[in-house]
Protein backbone atom coordinates (compact mmCIF):
# COMPACT_ATOMS: atom_id res chain seq x y z
CA UNK A 1 0.00 0.00 0.00
CA UNK A 2 1.20 3.64 -0.82
CA UNK A 3 2.13 5.84 1.40
CA UNK A 4 0.06 9.07 2.02
CA UNK A 5 3.46 10.96 0.72
CA UNK A 6 3.30 8.41 -2.24
CA UNK A 7 -0.54 9.22 -2.90
CA UNK A 8 0.17 12.33 -2.93
CA UNK A 9 2.71 12.80 -5.06
CA UNK A 10 1.19 10.48 -8.05
CA UNK A 11 -2.48 13.09 -7.32
CA UNK A 12 -0.20 16.33 -7.82
CA UNK A 13 1.55 14.56 -11.17
CA UNK A 14 -2.01 15.07 -12.19
CA UNK A 15 -3.03 18.23 -11.30
CA UNK A 16 -2.01 21.19 -13.94
CA UNK A 17 0.34 23.20 -14.10
CA UNK A 18 0.89 27.07 -13.03
CA UNK A 19 1.29 28.98 -16.39
CA UNK A 20 1.23 32.95 -16.12
CA UNK A 21 -1.89 34.72 -17.85
CA UNK A 22 -4.03 31.57 -17.29
CA UNK A 23 -4.93 31.47 -14.04
CA UNK A 24 -1.54 30.25 -12.76
CA UNK A 25 -1.72 31.66 -9.23
CA UNK A 26 -5.19 29.92 -8.79
CA UNK A 27 -3.74 26.58 -10.13
CA UNK A 28 -0.57 26.81 -7.65
CA UNK A 29 -2.93 27.44 -4.80
CA UNK A 30 -4.63 24.19 -5.76
CA UNK A 31 -1.39 22.01 -5.47
CA UNK A 32 -0.56 24.01 -2.18
CA UNK A 33 -4.18 23.07 -0.70
CA UNK A 34 -4.16 19.75 -1.92
CA UNK A 35 -1.08 18.52 -0.07
CA UNK A 36 -1.71 20.01 3.19
CA UNK A 37 -5.13 20.61 3.38
CA UNK A 38 -6.50 16.94 1.59
CA UNK A 39 -3.73 14.70 2.40
CA UNK A 40 -2.52 16.35 5.86
CA UNK A 41 0.76 16.90 5.07
CA UNK A 42 2.63 19.46 6.78
CA UNK A 43 4.48 22.50 5.51
CA UNK A 44 7.94 20.93 5.95
CA UNK A 45 6.50 17.35 4.03
CA UNK A 46 4.81 19.17 0.97
CA UNK A 47 7.43 21.69 0.17
CA UNK A 48 9.59 19.03 -1.34
CA UNK A 49 6.34 17.40 -3.65
CA UNK A 50 5.18 21.02 -4.24
CA UNK A 51 8.84 21.65 -5.67
CA UNK A 52 8.80 18.96 -8.06
CA UNK A 53 5.51 20.03 -9.43
CA UNK A 54 6.59 23.46 -10.04
CA UNK A 55 9.61 22.52 -12.42
CA UNK A 56 7.04 22.35 -15.24
CA UNK A 57 4.88 25.88 -14.36
CA UNK A 58 6.14 28.70 -16.89
CA UNK A 59 7.58 30.45 -15.12
CA UNK A 60 8.41 28.41 -11.98
CA UNK A 61 7.53 29.73 -8.62
CA UNK A 62 10.39 30.57 -5.74
CA UNK A 63 10.83 28.56 -2.97
CA UNK A 64 9.58 31.50 -0.82
CA UNK A 65 6.27 31.83 -2.68
CA UNK A 66 5.76 28.25 -2.51
CA UNK A 67 6.28 28.38 1.24
CA UNK A 68 3.98 31.01 1.30
CA UNK A 69 1.47 29.10 -0.58
CA UNK A 70 1.53 26.18 1.41
CA UNK A 71 1.25 28.60 4.65
CA UNK A 72 -1.98 30.32 3.45
CA UNK A 73 -3.17 26.70 2.16
CA UNK A 74 -3.04 25.39 5.96
CA UNK A 75 -5.04 28.63 7.19
CA UNK A 76 -7.46 28.05 4.44
CA UNK A 77 -10.60 25.88 5.34
CA UNK A 78 -10.95 25.30 1.42
CA UNK A 79 -14.36 24.44 1.47
CA UNK A 80 -13.98 20.98 2.61
CA UNK A 81 -12.83 18.64 5.81
CA UNK A 82 -8.76 17.88 6.43
CA UNK A 83 -7.90 15.00 4.79
CA UNK A 84 -10.63 15.23 1.92
CA UNK A 85 -8.36 13.48 -0.13
CA UNK A 86 -6.97 10.56 1.76
CA UNK A 87 -10.04 8.54 0.67
CA UNK A 88 -10.84 9.64 -2.27
CA UNK A 89 -9.65 8.53 -5.88
CA UNK A 90 -6.86 10.17 -7.06
CA UNK A 91 -6.10 11.41 -10.98
CA UNK A 92 -4.00 9.46 -13.14
CA UNK A 93 -0.12 10.71 -13.80
CA UNK A 94 0.36 11.81 -17.07
CA UNK A 95 -2.96 14.02 -17.54
CA UNK A 96 -1.35 17.11 -16.60
CA UNK A 97 -2.50 18.87 -19.25
CA UNK A 98 -5.83 16.86 -20.08
CA UNK A 99 -7.63 16.60 -16.84
CA UNK A 100 -9.19 13.05 -14.81
CA UNK A 101 -11.69 11.23 -15.91
CA UNK A 102 -15.26 10.72 -14.18
CA UNK A 103 -17.82 8.17 -15.14
CA UNK A 104 -17.84 8.38 -18.69
CA UNK A 105 -17.27 12.36 -19.26
CA UNK A 106 -13.88 13.79 -19.51
CA UNK A 107 -13.59 16.37 -16.21
CA UNK A 108 -11.43 19.56 -16.96
CA UNK A 109 -9.29 19.95 -13.42
CA UNK A 110 -10.38 23.56 -13.01
CA UNK A 111 -14.08 22.89 -13.11
CA UNK A 112 -16.77 20.35 -11.21
CA UNK A 113 -17.85 17.54 -13.59
CA UNK A 114 -21.28 15.99 -13.28
CA UNK A 115 -21.73 12.25 -13.78
CA UNK A 116 -24.17 9.64 -13.98
CA UNK A 117 -21.47 7.82 -12.15
CA UNK A 118 -22.38 6.24 -8.38
CA UNK A 119 -18.80 7.76 -7.24
CA UNK A 120 -18.63 11.51 -7.58
CA UNK A 121 -15.12 13.37 -8.50
CA UNK A 122 -13.49 15.63 -6.34
CA UNK A 123 -14.43 19.14 -7.18
CA UNK A 124 -11.35 21.73 -6.78
CA UNK A 125 -10.34 23.83 -3.97
CA UNK A 126 -11.69 27.27 -3.47
CA UNK A 127 -9.79 29.57 -5.82
CA UNK A 128 -7.23 32.25 -3.80
CA UNK A 129 -9.07 35.44 -4.73
CA UNK A 130 -12.01 33.96 -2.58
CA UNK A 131 -10.06 33.45 0.25
CA UNK A 132 -7.66 36.55 -0.35
CA UNK A 133 -11.10 38.90 0.20
CA UNK A 134 -12.08 37.33 3.15
CA UNK A 135 -8.69 38.06 4.31
CA UNK A 136 -8.81 41.34 3.50
CA UNK A 137 -12.43 42.27 5.58
CA UNK A 138 -10.43 41.68 8.89
CA UNK A 139 -8.26 44.51 7.85
CA UNK A 140 -8.62 47.38 10.45
CA UNK A 141 -10.48 51.00 9.62
CA UNK A 142 -7.82 52.97 7.92
CA UNK A 143 -7.89 56.87 8.65
CA UNK A 144 -6.64 60.04 6.55
CA UNK A 145 -3.26 60.92 7.93
CA UNK A 146 -3.13 64.27 10.54
CA UNK A 147 -0.62 66.99 9.24
CA UNK A 148 1.54 65.53 12.12
CA UNK A 149 1.37 62.68 11.02
CA UNK A 150 2.90 63.98 7.52
CA UNK A 151 5.39 65.39 9.53
CA UNK A 152 6.71 62.44 11.74
CA UNK A 153 6.35 60.36 7.80
CA UNK A 154 8.91 62.78 6.48
CA UNK A 155 11.58 62.84 9.67
CA UNK A 156 10.85 59.50 10.05
CA UNK A 157 12.57 58.97 6.37
CA UNK A 158 14.44 62.03 5.90
CA UNK A 159 12.37 63.14 2.99
CA UNK A 160 10.09 66.17 2.05
CA UNK A 161 6.83 66.44 4.26
CA UNK A 162 5.34 67.71 0.44
CA UNK A 163 5.97 64.40 -0.95
CA UNK A 164 4.38 62.52 1.68
CA UNK A 165 1.46 64.98 1.36
CA UNK A 166 1.54 64.08 -2.39
CA UNK A 167 1.43 60.43 -2.05
CA UNK A 168 -1.46 61.33 0.82
CA UNK A 169 -3.29 63.52 -0.90
CA UNK A 170 -3.15 60.85 -4.25
CA UNK A 171 -4.75 57.89 -1.84
CA UNK A 172 -1.72 55.82 -1.33
CA UNK A 173 -1.21 56.39 2.39
CA UNK A 174 -3.48 55.88 5.89
CA UNK A 175 -3.27 55.26 9.04
CA UNK A 176 -4.60 52.74 10.85
CA UNK A 177 -4.17 50.55 14.14
CA UNK A 178 -2.00 47.32 13.43
CA UNK A 179 -0.83 45.15 16.68
CA UNK A 180 -1.86 47.61 19.10
CA UNK A 181 0.29 50.32 17.45
CA UNK A 182 -0.44 53.42 15.33
CA UNK A 183 0.76 52.73 12.05
CA UNK A 184 1.61 54.73 8.47
CA UNK A 185 -0.56 52.12 5.73
CA UNK A 186 0.85 52.74 2.51
CA UNK A 187 -1.93 51.06 0.04
CA UNK A 188 -3.57 50.70 -3.17
CA UNK A 189 -6.44 48.52 -4.23
CA UNK A 190 -6.16 45.22 -2.65
CA UNK A 191 -2.58 45.69 -1.57
CA UNK A 192 -1.62 47.38 2.41
CA UNK A 193 1.41 47.42 3.98
CA UNK A 194 1.67 48.91 7.59
CA UNK A 195 4.74 50.57 9.62
CA UNK A 196 4.70 51.75 12.98
CA UNK A 197 4.68 55.50 13.23
CA UNK A 198 7.49 55.35 16.18
CA UNK A 199 9.49 53.90 14.01
CA UNK A 200 9.72 51.06 15.92
CA UNK A 201 9.77 47.27 14.36
CA UNK A 202 6.32 45.53 13.74
CA UNK A 203 6.14 41.19 14.97
CA UNK A 204 5.76 38.48 12.99
CA UNK A 205 3.76 35.49 13.72
CA UNK A 206 6.59 33.35 15.10
CA UNK A 207 7.59 36.30 17.50
CA UNK A 208 10.71 37.90 15.38
CA UNK A 209 10.77 41.43 14.55
CA UNK A 210 10.19 43.15 11.16
CA UNK A 211 10.63 46.94 10.27
CA UNK A 212 6.48 46.42 8.31
CA UNK A 213 4.38 43.89 7.60
CA UNK A 214 1.75 43.27 4.76
CA UNK A 215 -1.72 42.99 5.95
CA UNK A 216 -3.66 39.63 5.82
CA UNK A 217 -4.53 39.31 2.20
CA UNK A 218 -2.53 41.70 0.63
CA UNK A 219 -1.86 40.68 -3.02
CA UNK A 220 -0.31 43.00 -5.80
CA UNK A 221 3.27 42.97 -7.12
CA UNK A 222 3.77 47.01 -8.35
CA UNK A 223 1.94 49.91 -6.63
CA UNK A 224 1.43 53.34 -8.04
CA UNK A 225 -0.83 52.40 -10.97
CA UNK A 226 -3.69 54.79 -10.02
CA UNK A 227 -1.07 57.73 -10.70
CA UNK A 228 0.03 56.61 -14.37
CA UNK A 229 -2.69 58.35 -16.03
CA UNK A 230 -1.11 60.16 -19.13
CA UNK A 231 2.36 60.74 -17.60
CA UNK A 232 5.39 59.99 -20.40
CA UNK A 233 7.74 58.91 -17.74
CA UNK A 234 8.06 56.30 -15.40
CA UNK A 235 10.61 55.57 -12.46
CA UNK A 236 10.04 52.11 -11.27
CA UNK A 237 11.66 51.44 -7.84
CA UNK A 238 11.78 48.35 -5.41
CA UNK A 239 10.22 48.22 -1.84
CA UNK A 240 6.76 49.66 -1.38
CA UNK A 241 8.41 52.72 0.95
CA UNK A 242 10.60 53.81 -2.70
CA UNK A 243 6.86 55.26 -3.71
CA UNK A 244 7.30 58.21 -1.46
CA UNK A 245 11.17 58.08 -1.61
CA UNK A 246 10.24 58.56 -5.43
CA UNK A 247 7.97 61.29 -5.08
CA UNK A 248 10.43 62.93 -2.68
CA UNK A 249 13.36 62.48 -5.43
CA UNK A 250 11.00 63.97 -8.20
CA UNK A 251 10.38 66.74 -6.26
CA UNK A 252 13.65 67.71 -5.87
CA UNK A 253 14.51 67.86 -9.53
CA UNK A 254 12.96 70.38 -12.31
CA UNK A 255 11.96 68.09 -14.71
CA UNK A 256 10.24 68.81 -17.86
CA UNK A 257 8.33 65.99 -18.62
CA UNK A 258 5.43 64.52 -16.89
CA UNK A 259 6.38 61.74 -14.34
CA UNK A 260 4.56 59.12 -12.11
CA UNK A 261 6.68 56.66 -9.30
CA UNK A 262 5.98 52.64 -9.47
CA UNK A 263 6.98 50.83 -6.98
CA UNK A 264 7.54 46.88 -6.63
CA UNK A 265 6.08 45.24 -3.32
CA UNK A 266 9.00 43.54 -3.22
CA UNK A 267 12.24 42.05 -5.18
CA UNK A 268 10.39 39.31 -6.00
CA UNK A 269 7.59 40.95 -8.05
CA UNK A 270 7.24 40.09 -11.74
CA UNK A 271 5.06 41.13 -14.50
CA UNK A 272 4.17 38.15 -15.32
CA UNK A 273 1.65 38.20 -12.46
CA UNK A 274 0.31 41.83 -13.89
CA UNK A 275 0.47 41.62 -17.61
CA UNK A 276 -1.85 44.34 -18.24
CA UNK A 277 0.68 46.87 -16.45
CA UNK A 278 3.06 46.08 -19.42
CA UNK A 279 0.29 46.91 -21.52
CA UNK A 280 -0.27 50.00 -19.79
CA UNK A 281 3.22 51.10 -19.82
CA UNK A 282 3.77 50.85 -23.68
CA UNK A 283 4.63 54.03 -25.18
CA UNK A 284 6.03 55.85 -21.88
CA UNK A 285 9.57 55.65 -21.02
CA UNK A 286 10.71 54.18 -17.53
CA UNK A 287 13.80 54.51 -15.56
CA UNK A 288 14.37 51.52 -13.32
CA UNK A 289 16.27 51.64 -10.20
CA UNK A 290 16.98 48.27 -8.69
CA UNK A 291 18.17 48.08 -4.75
CA UNK A 292 21.81 47.25 -5.09
CA UNK A 293 21.91 44.19 -3.45
CA UNK A 294 21.79 40.42 -5.15
CA UNK A 295 17.84 39.91 -5.17
CA UNK A 296 17.41 43.65 -6.26
CA UNK A 297 19.75 43.30 -9.32
CA UNK A 298 18.29 40.18 -9.92
CA UNK A 299 14.88 41.83 -9.87
CA UNK A 300 16.24 45.03 -11.98
CA UNK A 301 17.22 42.81 -14.87
CA UNK A 302 13.95 40.80 -14.99
CA UNK A 303 11.96 43.84 -14.89
CA UNK A 304 14.40 45.57 -18.09
CA UNK A 305 13.56 41.94 -19.82
CA UNK A 306 10.52 41.86 -19.69
CA UNK A 307 9.87 45.71 -20.32
CA UNK A 308 12.07 45.26 -23.22
CA UNK A 309 10.85 42.93 -24.52
CA UNK A 310 6.86 44.33 -24.64
CA UNK A 311 8.40 47.18 -26.41
CA UNK A 312 8.43 49.62 -23.83
CA UNK A 313 11.73 51.99 -23.89
CA UNK A 314 13.29 51.17 -20.83
CA UNK A 315 16.30 51.96 -19.17
CA UNK A 316 18.10 50.87 -15.71
CA UNK A 317 19.97 52.83 -13.64
CA UNK A 318 23.07 52.02 -10.88
CA UNK A 319 23.25 53.75 -7.97
CA UNK A 320 26.67 55.17 -6.45
CA UNK A 321 28.45 52.54 -3.99
CA UNK A 322 27.16 52.50 -0.53
CA UNK A 323 23.75 53.68 -1.44
CA UNK A 324 21.36 50.13 -1.82
CA UNK A 325 18.43 52.41 -2.52
CA UNK A 326 17.27 55.56 -3.63
CA UNK A 327 16.18 56.50 0.33
CA UNK A 328 20.26 55.99 0.88
CA UNK A 329 20.97 58.56 -1.87
CA UNK A 330 18.25 61.08 -0.61
CA UNK A 331 20.21 61.41 2.39
CA UNK A 332 23.40 62.63 0.39
CA UNK A 333 24.83 66.15 0.46
CA UNK A 334 23.04 68.04 -1.52
CA UNK A 335 26.38 68.67 -3.79
CA UNK A 336 26.09 64.85 -4.35
CA UNK A 337 22.71 64.15 -4.62
CA UNK A 338 21.22 66.23 -7.08
CA UNK A 339 23.91 65.51 -10.09
CA UNK A 340 22.20 61.45 -9.05
CA UNK A 341 18.83 63.13 -9.51
CA UNK A 342 19.53 64.80 -12.20
CA UNK A 343 20.70 61.78 -13.97
CA UNK A 344 17.28 59.90 -13.42
CA UNK A 345 14.88 62.57 -14.04
CA UNK A 346 16.48 64.20 -17.09
CA UNK A 347 18.80 61.66 -18.63
CA UNK A 348 21.06 63.06 -21.58
CA UNK A 349 19.65 63.25 -25.34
Amino acid sequence: MKSTTERASAYLAGMPVSISGQRGDAAAFRAAVALVRGFELSEEEALPLLSLWNKDCLPPWREKDLRHKLSWAAKSSAGRPTGYLLEAERPQSGQKAHGAKSGNRTCRPDRPCKSNSTSQSVSEPTAPAEDHTWLRKKWPEFHPLTQADIRTVGELRGILPDAVDLAHRHGFLRVAGVQGHRCLVITEGTFAQARRLDGQPLERGDGTCIKARNLSGSQGAFIGQGWLGETTHVLLVEGTIGLIEGLAAMLLVDTPHAWSILAATSASSRFARDSGLLERLRGREVHIIPDTDEAGMDAGSSWLADLQAAGVHATAHCLPKLCKDLGDVLQLPEAERQPILHSLFIPRP
